[in-house]
């Protein structure tokens, strides 16, 4: 699986609270993709994000797959995921506690390892996970979000939440508290045969639907990938970075994308 990953401080931000993370491990069968949004006072977002991304990869590539039939496979990562996020939680808690001026920070985080195959999705708080092929673009994760609420509690429609006032307030986060909530699910990836995932964090995810996202990856499905692999990848994020500022850029923005063809 070839990835690229661009983070971007957007037009309106001194600081870029965002962080991500690619990887290629357990012996080149699997990949790890994350992003992390952070929040909290003055840089303590930064340090909330890239606190959660080292810790939750250091934790995953060095702890190897080893079941052989899918129902185990499965239980492994779970667990794997669960424990990963309990460590990253636990550390920025413990900044959080120890600094005044981390008091309060936290991240939100989304992260999918890909094992021959099989697609684990994890994802706490408004950061996002997408599917798209020649066919369809999908939104695998599901926002932990008090506009998210009201939109599944029909109080509000998709087209209302994107100028709600309380739009960036999450309900889930790594690192506010003594313990984080962290949804996990799988996907075979071999039913979608060949197209993108893209991880993202809400700075691009305000600026761009399902068609946007789709026909993005359709003009890059047609570049040559070249000798290293990811140059169609590394156009489509390009371009998602240029829509969100080219559209306000009112946050930091990161798009980590990757091809899958089996």
């Amino acid at each position: 699986m070839f990835f690229y990953g661009q983070s971007d401080v957007g037009m309106h931000r001194k600081i870029n609270e965002d962080s991500y993370w690619g990887e290629t491990m357990w012996g080149q069968e699997a990949t790890l993709l994350v992003v992390c949004d952070g929040m909290g006072g003055h840089k303590a977002g930064e340090v909330a994000s890239r606190t959660a991304v080292e810790t939750f990869c250091d934790l995953i590539i060095s702890s190897p797959c080893l079941s052989s039939n899918i129902k185990d496979i499965k239980e492994e990562i779970r667990i794997k995921i669960s424990r990963a996020v309990r460590e990253a939680n636990s550390k920025i808690y413990k900044l959080s506690k120890q600094y005044n001026e981390m008091s309060g920070m936290g991240t939100t985080l989304v992260a999918a390892i890909e094992y021959k195959g099989l697609l684990a999705v994890a994802n706490i708080g408004d950061s996002r996970m997408y599917i798209s092929n020649s066919i369809e673009t999908r939104q695998l994760t599901h926002d932990h979000s008090f506009v998210q609420i009201l939109i599944d509690t029909n109080q509000i429609t998709k087209e209302e939440a994107k100028s709600y006032p309380r739009k960036n307030v999450i309900t889930r986060a790594v690192g506010i508290g003594p313990q984080a909530e962290v949804d996990i699910f799988f996907t075979d990836l071999k039913n979608w045969k060949s197209g993108y995932l893209l991880l993202c964090s809400d700075g691009l995810s305000n600026y761009v639907n399902n068609k946007g996202i789709s026909d993005t990856f359709s003009r890059a499905s047609k570049i040559d990938p070249g000798p290293n692999g990811n140059a169609d990848i590394e156009f489509a994020v390009r371009e998602f970075i240029a829509t969100a500022n080219n559209s306000g850029g009112a946050d930091n923005i990161t798009a980590l994308a990757a091809r899958f063809s089996y």
